[in-house]
Parts: structure tokens; C-alpha cells; sequence
């Protein structure tokens, strides 16, 4: 079957070796304990910021840094897992990755060692820069057991690993405070241990008998694997990162995912502390009620990944980025009532998540053969930059009021609204659409040649490997 017969399917579920499908619900699950260790400080942040007695900007501040620690490992880091082996081979540098931001993360729940609010921060800087590097192996590591049709499926639905994740863990977390009276310490002691045996069932997964048998078996479904078998033991040149962030698909994909984990960490810094301080929910209830959002986050990452396989990605995005700007107006409105609250959320976790798998795989599309674990970890660096947005909101918290004033929580939205429309308008006019009938076709102020875009697939084939 040729690959514009598999493209003619109209399946909504893409076609894909069985093993692919094991492959996607394994990294899923560990994807998920990176997502829920990522999240719990915001789950608690009502707890931390009573026992250390901190300030809006104090806490916007100390939130900012962990979160751009996030990306500090991304870009060297994924060259690095790229020169480790690719494909099955890439779980030997994930597994010490997997292991350090589970540790710290555990560790933050030794009381001595957060006894202040810098051995907090020290320990959560080291776990997400961990935990971000770990994010660019786990999102690569899926491209790479999938094939390049279903790609934005797979991702999307690999990604959903994270508002779902966040979901599981917000109903965990809120068990263990209401067992533990509010001892946010026990979240982080308990949940990570779950890590254990989830990444032990990928390792043994992982082999490469198996990733042959996908790349056969894919090739009969007439589908791509999305790299060969000469392909996996290929060594990246130097210069990988250099050559890549030329590519305006690249650059402009990764400065937009800073702009929306701007707004996604700003909504998950901005929702808890707004309902326990403004709207008078107890801690409990606001790590409970703030986290709605991630029941559409994962059918919405699915859809939107699945459709952008279709329709595109640049249009999926533009799409996505529009529906996030009128999300975050709405959501001045969620102290109205319980159903405004859990509505509201609904409609904004459509596409908060959905932008992410759908840009990784805009990048994916776009690397030249060999660079996509250094493409991903360019768009990671970018992603985390983004993390700093809770230093702009606990400014504007505080210089609004403070925590009980609904002041700052308001110019917080029109700042992330802010960030959303800009992320549009960088899409319509520096990014070449990579899949669908608008592939190379579309409106745009860049070349299709510079984002690695041919007009056929042997071209293709030819400008990935040149330098």
C-alpha cells in the first residue's frame, strides 16, 4: 500500500503496528509521572505559601525559576541522548534522567532539606531541569516508535500524558491532604514511587528486536518509519544545534512554545492561590477544583494532534492559539460559581495542551535526517523559557493587591491573552506549513526551502542529509 493510500484513510484513529501502540502507552505512563512530579508544587501552593509566609512576587519568583530551570538541560541534553543511541536505544540516557527528577523529587519532601523556602527551590530547580531534559527523550522516543503519517496523533496522544497526569495526581494530592491535614510533604514522599515500576515495564519493552520488528511491520502497513535501521545507529554531527535553529519552522516553533507554557504555567500559578485567596475555597478544594481544565487538556491534544495530520499543522495551530486568547478572557469569570468554574476550564483545556504535541511535531516535520531529538530539544529550551511568566504574574499580583486582591489576578490574564494573540501572528507570517493539501502552499514570509520543505518527498529525502 502506498503511503497517499494510507493518507486517504478516513479513520479518525490512525493505522500503526501493535507494537507502536505498546510503545505509546508506556512512555505515556512514564510522561505522566514526569507531568504529575511537575505539578504538584502548584496543587500545593496554598500550603506553601501559608507555612513559609511569602508574597504574591516572592512566590512568582522562586515559581519562575523552577520553571525555566525546566529547559536549561533541553537543547545540549537531547543532542547529548541523540549521540546515546537512537530508537530502543535511547532508554540507556533516559533511564539516569528518569531516576534523578524522581529522587529530587522525593527529596523535597524530607523536612529538613525544605525547612526554608531555598532548599525548596534548590530541589525542585534540580528536578525539573531533569524533568524537562526527560520531556524532550520521552516526546522523541515516541516519534521515533511511530510512523511519520500518524505522527501528530501519536504525539497528541503522548501528550496527553500530562493533563491527565496532572488530573490522577490532583486527585491523589487532594486524598493525601485530606488524610494528612494539609502536610504537602507527604505528596511529594509518596507519589513519585510510583515511577518505579512504570519505567522498569519500558525498559524491558525497549529492546531492539522489537523496533526492528515495528520498522517491518509499519513498512508492510505501507507506512515511514520515522527513522530507518541505518538511521538509529548514526552519530550527529557537531553543529546540530546551530544548523537547526536556522530553520524558521524551528526557531519560531520553539519561541511559541514559550509562549504557551507562559500561559499554561501562568493559569496553573494564577488558578489555586485565585480560588483558595479571592474566591474562598479551602486549600483542599482549590487542589481539587483547579485541575478540570485537564479532562478536555487530553481529548483536546488528541484531537487537535490528530486532526493537524490532516488539516496541518500551521492551521491547527492558528486555530488553537485563537481559542486560547478567548479562554483566558473567560477566565475573569470563574469566581461567578461552581459552574462557571468547571466550564470555563472545560472550554480552555480544549487547546491548552493541544499546541504542544502539534508544534514538537511541526519541528519534527522540519529537522533534517538525524536532528529530530535536537529539533525537540531546541523547542523544549524554548518551551521552559516560557516558565517565567510567574515572575511577571506575582508582580502584578502584588502590585495589584496582593493575594486577596482581584486586581492583579485580572492585568495576569490580559498579559497571557497578550502572549497568545503575539503566538498567532508569529505562526501566520515565520512558519511554512509541513503536512496536508498546504504543504509549502501556504501564506507565509519565509521560504518553504529554509524550513526543509521540498516540493516531493525525494527532495526531501536529499535536503535532510545535506549540510
Amino acid at each position: 500500500m502506498s503511503t497517499k493510500a494510507v493518507n486517504k484513510k478516513t479513520s479518525f484513529i490512525p493505522k500503526a503496528p501493535a507494537l507502536s501502540w505498546w510503545a505509546l502507552l508506556l512512555l505515556w505512563a512514564v510522561f505522566a509521572m514526569n507531568a504529575i512530579d511537575r505539578e504538584m508544587m502548584f496543587r500545593v501552593m496554598p500550603a506553601i505559601v501559608e507555612e513559609y509566609n511569602i508574597g504574591a512576587d516572592t512566590v512568582g519568583t522562586v515559581t519562575a525559576l523552577i520553571m525555566f530551570s525546566t529547559g536549561i538541560l533541553a537543547a545540549v541534553g537531547m543532542s547529548w541522548s541523540d549521540r546515546g543511541g537512537k530508537g530502543w536505544a535511547r532508554k540507556y540516557r533516559h533511564l539516569p534522567i528518569v531516576v534523578a527528577y524522581t529522587l529530587f523529587s522525593i527529596l523535597t519532601g524530607v523536612g529538613f532539606l525544605t525547612a526554608g523556602i531555598m532548599g525548596f527551590m534548590i530541589l525542585q530547580v534540580l528536578k525539573n531541569a531533569a524533568g524537562g531534559l526527560g520531556e524532550g527523550i520521552e516526546v522523541t522516543s515516541v516519534a521515533e516508535w511511530w510512523p511519520k503519517e500518524a505522527r501528530g496523533f501519536a504525539l497528541g496522544a503522548h501528550h496527553a500524558g500530562y493533563p491527565w497526569g496532572a488530573l490522577i495526581g490532583g486527585l491523589i494530592i487532594t486524598a493525601i491532604l485530606s488524610v494528612t491535614g494539609d502536610d504537602w510533604r507527604m505528596v511529594f514522599l509518596l507519589i513519585p514511587l510510583l515511577m518505579i515500576p512504570i519505567f522498569t515495564a519500558y525498559w524491558m519493552f525497549a529492546r531492539p528486536s522489537r523496533f526492528k520488528k515495528y520498522q517491518e511491520k509499519a513498512l508492510e502497513m505501507g507506512l515511514t518509519p520515522t527513522i530507518d535501521e541505518g538511521e538509529a545507529n548514526e552519530v550527529n554531527r557537531k553543529g546540530a544545534v546551530i544548523d537547526s535553529l536556522k530553520n524558521p519552522n524551528i526557531l519560531v516553533g520553539a519561541i511559541c512554545c514559550c509562549l504557551g507554557i507562559a500561559v499554561f504555567t501562568g493559569i496553573n500559578f494564577w488558578l489555586a492561590p485565585y480560588l483558595t485567596f479571592v474566591a474562598d475555597f479551602t486549600i483542599t478544594e482549590a487542589a481539587g477544583w483547579s485541575v478540570i481544565f485537564t479532562i478536555t487538556g487530553g481529548i483536546g491534544q488528541i484531537f487537535w494532534g490528530t486532526l493537524s495530520d490532516k488539516i496541518g499543522r500551521k492551521i491547527t495551530l492558528l486555530i488553537c492559539f485563537a481559542w486560547l486568547a478567548v479562554s483566558f478572557w473567560l477566565f475573569q469569570f470563574v469566581a461567578s460559581g461552581l459552574t462557571a468554574l468547571i466550564l470555563i476550564q472545560l472550554f480552555a483545556g480544549c487547546a491548552t495542551n493541544a499546541i504542544f504535541p502539534v508544534l514538537y511535531s511541526l519541528v519534527t516535520d522540519s529537522a533534517k535526517k538525524g536532528y529530530i531529538g535536537t529539533a525537540n530539544g531546541i523547542a523544549l529550551t524554548g518551551l521552559y523559557t516560557g516558565g517565567l511568566s510567574p515572575f511577571v504574574l506575582g508582580l502584578l499580583i502584588q502590585a495589584g493587591g496582593g493575594w486577596n486582591s482581584s486586581s492583579g489576578y485580572m492585568s495576569g490574564l490580559y498579559f497571557m491573552i497578550a502572549c497568545m494573540i503575539l503566538a498567532f501572528f508569529l505562526i501566520l507570517f515565520f512558519t511554512r506549513e509541513t503536512v496536508g493539501a498546504k504543504r509549502g502552499r501556504d501564506f507565509s514570509l519565509v521560504s518553504k526551502e529554509s524550513c526543509n520543505i521540498y516540493d516531493n518527498t525525494v527532495q526531501n529525502d536529499k535536503s535532510s542529509i545535506s549540510v
